[in-house]
Formats: structure tokens, sequence, C-alpha cells
């Protein structure tokens, strides 16, 4: 299951790792996102790319779907908020019928854990894709 969405995320992701590190308390990037359902592992995961801002804890920013695969999100640009504290993360993406993301961050920027979309549970990853 990590091994598809790490796969796809290697696919996509053009920016050297050691260029995608946070910067202090105020910093953006953009990601390369991906989530499949938990507890089905057929199939590609549903991908997209995330612009985000961290201001002091605040996270604000879009995400726009770019799925292989047939994506009910496809092509809308979705609105995100959230909050990241002491290496934790949750992020609201404002779609139809609700999608929360919960889960880490890492010093080099890359979000892993768990979205809830619907109420149906996915394994969600993100990778800095570039940072200015």
């Amino acid at each position: 299951r990590h091994a598809l969405l790490a796969a796809t995320l290697a696919a996509l992701q053009t920016l050297p790792a050691a260029a995608a590190v946070m910067h202090g308390h105020v910093w953006q990037a953009t990601f390369v996102a991906a989530y499949q359902p938990t507890f089905r592992t057929q199939g590609y995961p549903y991908s997209g790319t995330m612009k985000l801002k961290f201001n002091d804890g605040i996270v604000s920013g879009t995400y726009v779907s770019e799925s292989v695969r047939p994506d009910p999100l496809y092509g809308r640009t979705i609105n995100v908020s959230g909050n990241v504290s002491k290496g934790n993360i949750t992020l609201i993406l404002n779609a139809p019928g609700g999608f929360t993301v919960r889960g880490t961050i890492a010093e080099n920027g890359e979000i892993s854990g768990t979205a809830t979309v619907k109420g149906t549970f996915y394994t969600f990853m993100a990778k800095v894709k570039s940072s200015p």
C-alpha cells in the first residue's frame, strides 16, 4: 500500500530531497500528494498538487486533483486550511462531503498520515515538489 503511494509520488516528484527543507516558522511549498483507500490495495491512488503556506502553526493553501483515474475532485481547486504543532499536522480540504488529513510532517516537509473522505479512511502522503 505504501509502496504504491511512494512510487506514485516518486514518479511525479522533480526536486531533489535536499532542496525540500522547512525554513523556520514561516515557509511555503508545493507538494505532490497521493491517497488511496486504507483497506483496499488495488488500483492507483488519487493524486494532486497542494500549494501550502505555513505561518506560525497555521496552514493555508489549495489542492488541485490530477489523478490518472476518475476522481470527483478532478480539475477543481479546493481550499486547504489547518494547523501544525510539534510535528503533528491537520489539514482540512474544503471538498464536498468533507476531506480531513491527520498525520505528521517531517523536517524535510514530507506529510504522512490518514485522510478521511466522506467517512472512508485513506492512507495519505505528500512530498515537497518545490519550495521558494
